[in-house]
């Protein structure tokens, strides 16, 4: 049977002016020539992986996607389309959409051209799609993976929420990293460094925050053009609560007065009862 979507073992029927004309008995699907990893003759049996076309026709390729129906995989993405979708290369002939049903509903969240993007393939009325997995989808790729805290790994944000972002690693394990352990704003498909922090419910969580001593000065530095920025002056002290700096300047409550403190102690900043100031 040709199944969209899937690898399928057919034979060489006959020959055509664009190609081989392969068959199950009972269908037949067109492997064109620049598709085939080598010449056939008809008879032989070749292994193929079948998609649909711009017309939506079933046709062959000897070469291999690196994603499937029956496997998900990383996909580059190749276009945007503002208000449909991106469309990403799996390695064949016909880029594949991800629906913008799929996607953050803020555009800017999309991941960027030549970016990478692990998918699952379904099929719509015989045409594939592209879609994103979800944490349990990655959770139950791979069990004998082990991180131990404190190490860093490579990973690509897959997944965008209020209270933080997720990431798929190089090793296909799915790590949280909460809002208070992230730097500005992400968005799909971006890779980052992501130091694991703990194992919690076999999940595992992670922050983009580099150790103290290293992260200290980027806050400093943080702090001070945002209060340039504010003509010298903000209602932030060391007194604020954690949702104020949080959402003014998308660093942690610890890590801002960490930084403050520094600065306070350094004289470049002061405070009175109606905030900070820089002084003079």
């Amino acid at each position: 049977m040709i199944n969209i979507g899937k690898f399928t073992n057919l034979k060489v029927r006959r020959l055509s002016d664009l190609g081989y004309m392969l068959t199950d008995d009972e269908n037949e699907v067109l492997l064109h020539f620049k598709e085939a990893k080598e010449e056939h003759n008809v008879g032989d049996n070749v292994k193929v992986f079948i998609y649909s076309d711009k017309k939506g026709r079933p046709t062959a390729t000897e070469n291999m996607p690196t994603v499937s129906l029956d496997a998900p995989g990383w996909a580059t993405v190749v276009e945007i389309l503002n208000g449909v979708g991106c469309f990403v290369d799996i390695n064949v002939p016909k880029d594949i959409l991800i629906s913008k049903d799929y996607l953050p509903y803020d555009s800017n969240l999309w991941p960027k051209v030549g970016e990478k993007v692990f998918v699952g393939l379904k099929l719509k009325h015989e045409m594939m799609l592209a879609k994103p997995l979800n944490r349990y989808d990655i959770i139950g790729l791979h069990k004998n993976i082990k991180y131990d805290e404190m190490t860093k790994v490579k990973g690509v944000v897959c997944h965008i929420a209020e209270k933080g972002i997720g990431a798929i690693t190089l090793d296909l394990m799915y790590v949280f990293i909460p809002k208070t352990q992230l730097r500005g704003e992400h968005h799909l498909g971006e890779e980052i460094e992501i130091t694991i922090t703990k194992m919690l419910d076999e999940e595992y969580y992670g922050s983009l925050n580099s150790n103290k001593e290293n992260m200290i000065e980027p806050d400093k530095k943080l702090i001070l053009d945002y209060i340039n920025n504010h003509h010298g002056r903000i209602k932030l002290t060391a007194k604020s609560s954690a949702e104020e700096i949080e959402s003014e300047l998308k660093i942690s409550r610890k890590a801002f007065k960490r930084a403050y403190g520094g600065l306070y102690k350094d004289h470049v900043i002061d405070f009175d009862d109606k905030g900070t100031f820089i002084v003079k």
